[in-house]
Formats: structure tokens, C-alpha cells, sequence
């Protein structure tokens, strides 16, 4: 098949015993890449670039713990973990508590983490040692567990892999943000159904917002019908046009 010539070409480094490929974005930052599908676990535009604008700034979690502000998050979807760390690092900046729950159905390896180069974008690149180290520790993860890790005094995180649908929700309480990061409707569409989608809302603060990349409108009128307002917002620099804030819905 001719490439097509109009599409950046970007470096990709192969990943021994894995379908995936490395895949440099634009910001320098790693991700993952099916070379095949073409399924990527970030913006090719920027994985780093595009976690802090989408999630953490979208979601307000920036602005909470600059503030200082205890915080709890729910990612659904934990792929590489980046999400996950330039949270914790923001959190450590300023000493604010944070309660991290993450549901990953296909938890990458310790390997494969360590060849992304996490800390490359962190004020402290000791914390992705930590988290590759804690994956390592973590020999044969058997789905339907649940792991935690404490990486600092305030910081809990807990790592359930298990599909996101059999997760049960229960006793996870509610969160101030949820960072909805599954793989594309046309990839995982079970997610982004209505159904679904009212997990979450039931999950989320009153002043909560769940923010996500998809702004398709099949996926603005599930959000609707889960009772969900939603808003399409700036993407990044060099990204997506637009992506999305879902809130909860007010009563009139």
C-alpha cells in the first residue's frame, strides 16, 4: 500500500515481543502505536502535550492541586500511565493529597514502560522509576485484581485490572475528575455507550467534570442521554480541534 506522503513521518522504535511500536511525538514524549490498526495510545501531535491540556488543565485537577487541594481522580483507561504521573508530580509540587484510581484491562509491562522514558517530562523523573519499579514488583498481574502503591506521604493510587465494565464501582466513592481515556468508540464501543456513561456521572462530585478526546456527535448524544451536559472546548497546540468537558447535569 503507497504511504500517503501528506501524513508526518514520525520515528517509531520496535518493541521486542509486542504487537505495539514506540512511536516519538512531536513534543519528544513516547507513546504506542499499532503499526498496523494505527491505534495509538496518545496524539501523535504530543502524548505529553496532550495528557496536561485534555485531562489534567480540562479537568481542573491542575488548578486544585496548585491550590493545594486534596483530589481524587478516576482514569479509565491507564495505557502507559502517563496520565497518572504528571498528576502525581503536580501533586508533590505542592503537597496536596491525592487518591488515584486507575482501570486498565490490559496493563502494560514493566519492560514496556521502561523503554517510554515516563520522567522525561516530570519535576521529579524518580517517580516514573518508582511506578516502572512497582509494575516489575508485580510479576503476573491476574485480571480482576487490584493493586496499590503509595509512592509519598498523601498518595494513594490504586491500579484495578479488570475490564472497565466488570469494575465494580462501588466502593470506589466519588471523584473530583475523571479522565475518560478508553480507545476510540469505533475500537472499544461497549464505553461510550449511555449505559456507561451514567457510571461515571453517578461517580463524579457535584462540581466534577469527566473530559475525554472524542467531541463525535454520536458520543455528545450518549454523554445527553446518560445526564451529562457537555461542552466542546480548544484542543491542544497541533492536536485535535476540539475535545470535551462533560458535567453533571443541573436540575432545574
Amino acid at each position: 500500500m503507497m504511504r500517503d506522503s501528506s501524513r508526518p513521518q514520525r520515528t517509531t522504535i520496535p518493541v521486542e515481543n509486542e504487537s505495539w511500536m514506540i512511536q516519538i511525538t512531536d513534543d519528544g514524549s513516547r507513546t504506542l502505536i499499532d503499526p498496523v490498526t494505527q491505534t495509538a495510545f496518545h496524539s501523535a501531535s504530543g502524548a505529553a502535550a496532550e495528557t496536561q491540556h485534555v485531562y489534567l488543565r480540562n479537568s481542573g485537577v491542575t488548578q486544585r492541586l496548585d491550590a493545594g487541594l486534596e483530589t481524587r481522580v478516576l482514569e479509565i483507561g491507564l495505557g502507559t500511565g502517563l496520565g497518572l504521573l504528571l498528576t502525581l508530580d503536580a501533586a508533590m509540587k505542592t503537597h496536596a493529597t491525592v487518591d488515584y484510581y486507575a482501570v486498565e484491562s490490559e496493563w502494560l509491562s514493566a519492560d514496556v514502560l521502561r523503554q517510554l522514558n515516563l520522567g522525561d517530562f516530570l519535576a521529579d523523573p524518580s517517580i516514573a522509576e518508582r511506578f516502572v519499579d512497582w509494575r516489575a514488583s508485580i510479576h503476573h498481574a491476574a485480571i480482576g485484581g487490584t493493586y496499590h502503591w503509595s509512592p509519598h506521604e498523601g498518595i494513594h493510587v490504586a491500579v484495578c485490572h479488570v475490564d472497565a465494565l466488570d469494575w465494580p464501582q462501588q466502593s470506589a466513592g466519588q471523584f473530583h475528575a475523571i479522565y475518560f481515556d478508553p480507545f476510540a468508540p469505533d475500537v472499544n464501543p461497549e464505553l461510550w455507550n449511555a449505559d456507561f456513561l451514567s457510571r461515571m456521572r453517578d461517580l463524579l462530585t457535584v462540581d466534577g467534570r469527566l473530559v475525554t478526546y472524542c467531541v463525535n456527535r454520536r458520543v455528545r448524544e450518549q454523554f445527553e442521554l446518560a445526564g451529562f451536559d457537555v461542552q466542546r472546548v480548544r484542543g491542544p497546540l497541533g492536536g485535535k480541534r476540539e475535545v470535551l468537558i462533560a458535567t453533571t447535569r443541573t436540575k432545574n
